[in-house]
C-alpha cells in the first residue's frame, strides 16, 4: 500500500480508529512500529550516493543544473536539461556492483511536473537491459521490484512536456524479511 500511495506522490491514510478505551489498539501499535522499522531500514542508506553521474545533457553546461544535484538530498537543487531536450538520459556508475530493489525519483516541483514517461535500465552482460518503466514522476515515484545487482543504472526520460528537472535519484535495498 505504501508503494502504491506514497510511492506515487500521494498520502497514506492509515485509518487507525481508537478502541473502546479511546486508545490505539496494541496490535496496531506493534504493526506501526514494525512498519516504521522497515521504512527506516529501507531508506536510511541511499546506495546511489557516491556514484559517478553522466548526463546526456546539462542545462547550459552550468554547475547549478549538474547531474550530481540528484544525489545531494536537497529538494531545492536539481538536474535540468536545455530547452527542447525532453528525452535525456542519466547514468549512475558505481565502482563495484550494488544490489537494490527500490528506485526513488523526484522532480523539482516549483517548475511543475514535466516527466510523462520514463524507463530504468541496468548494465548486464555488457549491454543495457530495461528493468522498469512507468508514467510520471512528480513529487515522488518509488519503483519496487526484484533485487538487482549491477554496477551501472540508467534513467531514460522517454516523454516529457518540457525539459526535465529532476531533484532526486536514489537506489535502496529493502531488508530481508524474517
Amino acid at each position: 500500500i505504501y508503494y502504491q500511495s506514497v510511492g506515487r506522490g500521494a498520502c497514506l491514510n492509515l485509518n487507525l480508529p481508537p478502541d473502546w478505551r479511546g486508545r490505539i489498539n496494541e496490535n496496531d501499535i506493534r504493526s506501526l512500529t514494525e512498519f516504521r522499522r522497515v521504512l527506516d531500514a529501507t531508506f536510511t542508506k541511499d546506495l546511489a550516493k557516491g556514484a559517478k553521474l553522466t548526463a546526456s545533457n546539462t542545462r547550459g553546461g552550468a554547475k547549478q543544473f549538474a547531474a550530481k544535484n540528484v544525489l545531494d538530498q536537497k529538494r531545492e537543487t536539481y538536474w535540468a536539461t536545455d530547452d527542447g531536450i525532453t528525452t535525456p538520459e542519466l547514468v549512475l556508475d558505481f565502482r563495484k556492483p550494488i544490489t537494490f530493489n527500490v528506485v526513488s525519483l523526484r522532480e523539482y516541483l516549483p517548475l511543475g511536473q514535466r516527466v510523462d514517461a520514463f524507463a530504468l535500465d541496468q548494465f548486464k552482460d555488457g549491454q543495457w537491459v530495461e528493468f522498469a518503466k512507468s508514467t510520471s514522476i512528480g513529487n515522488l515515484r518509488l519503483i519496487r521490484g526484484d533485487y538487482l545487482t549491477s554496477d551501472k543504472v540508467r534513467l531514460r526520460i522517454t516523454q516529457a512536456a518540457a525539459c526535465p528537472a529532476l531533484a532526486e535519484f536514489g537506489l535502496y535495498a529493502e531488508p530481508a524479511q524474517p
